[in-house]
């Protein structure tokens, strides 16, 4: 019988620097080992560091250590001017800030008592209570079957287009969460919103109470977790983002445009646009997935920003560096959809763009080839953007090349917009992009883009229709007085252009002596007396230069033509 037998490897540790000066120890906080080290000299903290290490106890024995001399390190470097800049704008903040002022002198008066001290002593006389916690719960709703069916739909018509969560997490919390109702109910928000998304997109789906307690479920949480909590977390930034998107396909564009913002200044205050490992008194340390939280941030900034233009107002510009946007991999629409948003970027209404700069941004935009119809969808919009924007810098200048890459996204979108109703997938675009179009081919106003006109119109009637929702009906009767609009606008000018001629009822003499019967146009009559065809008209076929130098309007003559014989039949019986 074996009396020794083998013991089982230690358990593996998780690394740590090896040496820490005193006060990031006491303060918890990352040492770079420099003397003075990094956190320390931005803060002007002594920086010490012990002479003897600690004993170390362990489970079996105990050993001591001797003691070693203290440690000299060699000074850093010269700081990149990147990094001194951010060091220089986040000591301005601070200064800025009376919250954290008080922390900065206890750190400076006594390191192992100010790390105790809580943030945001003094802010008010907090004379009521503030609730830290909803009473609502998600698994009062629904059940658990019930959400893994709307999980499914929102795996595969939302999260490959925005795909921000880390579908492991979602997962294992769903699952713990059915397991025990009377857990914590802070993650609620994220499966609510999940849940109401799913039911939003599922075919066919009508509103519902369920879906209606979902979203009062879930703004209830973060209204009360994460706008009153002290350090929120990242499952609050996801679910304002997923509120975000709810309210962007059904709500109003200030209900949508709060929402956006609210999880913008989410993000600031978790810290999520920063990747740098320096302490900080102003932002958090954040200890989540590198790629989930870049994903957050550029999908958040994404959403304020495009909500932010359409709607004609502010967005939120977080100060200091940013995280780089996520990898790309193959397949990932996600990313696609961030390369859009950076080409949309330069049409900051703060900034000043050239034409040439915004007719290559078309150029490139219309470059690039999505399967998906939500990225289709958001191309188009954008393209429409561009072009409102070279209207405005560049009125009079030659856009027909312009108008053409604009009517060719258009009607990408407006296939991309046929394919979503039919799938009842209720992105905003399918509304919003064939009703930006119209407006777009109506302010064009040539031949080529009034051709589009039918196919606009009908893709939106069509939308009206699959979801029959009254904004819809609604965009539909709008859209359609504007048409009636310019043709009236149309009637008016064909009408002018008949008087000019003396196009009337009844015998007239027209501008060179001849004769009109019964309103119909007769051509002038050749050199032999005979009617002769219309190439016999001497504005046609001037011999003569100074016919050239008459005071008749030459730009109806090199104008784009339209027949208005089969636009309006009553003008065609005229003549």
């Amino acid at each position: 019988m074996d009396l020794n037998p083998p013991q089982e490897d230690p358990p593996t540790r998780r690394r740590r620097t090896r040496l820490a000066c005193e006060t990031c120890k006491i303060r918890k906080r990352k040492c770079d080992g420099q003397m003075p080290c990094e956190s320390c000299r931005r803060y002007d903290y002594r920086c010490c560091y012990e002479s003897t290490p600690r004993k170390r106890r362990l489970s079996t024995i105990a050993t001591t250590q001797t003691c070693s001399p203290p440690v000299t390190l060699p000074s850093p470097g010269p700081q990149p001017l990147s990094i001194a800049l951010e060091l220089t704008e986040e000591k301005s903040m601070e200064a800025n800030s009376g919250v954290v002022f008080p922390h900065v002198l206890g750190l400076k008066l006594s390191p192992d008592h100010a790390a105790n001290m809580q943030q945001g002593s003094g802010w008010n006389l907090g004379v009521r209570r503030s609730p830290h916690r909803s009473e609502k719960s998600i698994t009062w709703i629904l059940s658990h079957g019930v959400w893994q069916r709307l999980f499914a739909v929102y795996l595969e018509k939302i999260h490959p287009v925005y795909g921000f969560l880390d579908l492991a997490v979602v997962r294992g919390q769903a699952d713990r969460r059915w397991e025990d109702p009377c857990a914590s109910n802070e993650y609620d928000a994220v499966l609510g919103g999940v849940a109401a998304l799913g039911s939003l997109f599922s075919p066919r789906s009508k509103a519902s109470e369920q879906e209606r307690h979902l979203i009062e479920c879930a703004k209830d949480i973060l209204e009360t977790t994460s706008t009153l909590v002290v350090h929120p977390g990242l499952h609050d930034v996801e679910g304002w983002l997923l509120r975000t998107l709810y309210l962007r396909c059904h709500s109003s564009p200030h209900a949508a445009w709060i929402a956006s913002c609210t999880t913008m200044h989410l993000v600031e205050a978790t810290a999520l646009h920063r990747e740098s490992t320096r302490a900080s008194l102003v932002y958090p340390d954040v200890q989540t997935n590198v790629d989930c939280r870049r994903r957050v941030f550029w999908i958040a900034k994404l959403l304020n920003t495009w909500i932010s233009f359409e709607y004609g107002r502010s967005q939120v510009v977080i100060r200091g560096a940013q995280c780089p946007p996520p990898v790309p991999t193959p397949g990932d629409l996600t990313t696609g959809l961030i390369s859009l948003f950076q080409l949309s970027e330069k049409l900051d209404p703060d900034q000043t763009v050239p034409v040439t700069e915004l007719e290559e941004s078309l150029v490139r935009l219309e470059s690039f080839d999505f399967d998906s119809d939500a990225l289709i969808l958001s191309q188009s919009v954008l393209a429409f953007t561009i072009y409102r924007r070279l209207q405005l810098l560049n009125p009079s200048g030659n856009m027909n090349t312009i108008l053409d890459r604009v009517i060719r996204l258009g009607c990408r979108g407006l296939a991309a917009s046929s394919r979503s109703i039919d799938a009842s997938c209720p992105w905003w675009h399918v509304s919003n992009v064939p009703f930006q179009f119209t407006c777009i081919l109506l302010a064009m106003d040539t031949r080529k883009s009034l051709v589009h006109v039918k196919d606009s119109l009908a893709t939106l009637k069509k939308a009206a229709d699959h979801f029959g929702t009254q904004k819809a009906r609604k965009a539909f009767k709008t859209i359609h007085f504007l048409v009636r609009l310019s043709q009236k606008r149309k009637e008016q000018d064909a009408a002018l252009l008949n008087e000019s001629v003396g196009s009337t009822h009844g015998r007239s003499e027209g501008p060179f002596g001849e004769e009109r019967s019964n309103g119909s146009l007769s051509p002038p009559p050749g050199d032999d007396g005979t009617e002769d065809s219309w190439s016999a008209d001497p504005l046609l076929n001037a011999p003569d230069p100074s016919l050239l130098n008459s005071s008749y309007d030459w730009d109806v003559f090199v104008r784009d033509a339209l027949d208005f014989s089969t636009t309006f039949p009553r003008l065609a019986e005229e003549y």
